[in-house]
């Protein structure tokens, strides 16, 4: 009796799925992507820190300089992290050796934003418990995807 499979074909199918999960360029790149956007909205627009509260308030002095020209600011007087924007445009998504991460290409941008987390008593630049969780989900999605294409 001889009997005919197609294991070797699915075998392969099998492995290809699997060598899709292996790419940091289908998994990571797309996670930090959503992340900065979700942070970037929390940290510089909304003004909240990793906790979820906010970041603080300025203070009358500083409020009054940040309304004037060059930087036309609004009289919100919420902590939103930014002045000129050079810390938030810094903000990236980079390639590293086993992924991709979060994080600033200036170092002083980074320094600048290590001062407001010590200044301030808060960590503002770590993932919040919903970014992780969408982080997880999103990681989730991409694996079933990738699994089921």
């Amino acid at each position: 009796m001889r009997i005919e499979t197609n294991i070797g074909q699915i075998s392969k199918v099998i492995a290809d799925r699997l060598k899709k999960l292996q790419d940091k360029e289908y998994l990571l790149r797309p996670v930090c992507f959503g992340l900065i956007d979700k942070m970037t909205q929390r940290i510089h627009i909304e003004g909240r820190a990793s906790d979820g509260g906010e970041i603080g308030n300025y203070s009358t002095e500083y409020l009054k300089r940040r309304q004037r020209k060059p930087l036309n600011r609004t009289a919100d007087p919420k902590i939103i992290v930014s002045a000129t924007r050079q810390l938030e445009n810094d903000w990236s998504v980079i390639a590293t050796d086993v992924g991709y991460a979060i994080g600033f290409l200036n170092e002083f941008n980074l320094q600048k934003a290590r001062w407001v987390e010590e200044n301030k008593g808060k960590k503002i630049f770590s993932l919040t418990e919903d970014e992780t969780r969408y982080a997880v989900d999103y990681l989730n999605e991409l694996t079933t995807d990738a699994l089921n294409t």
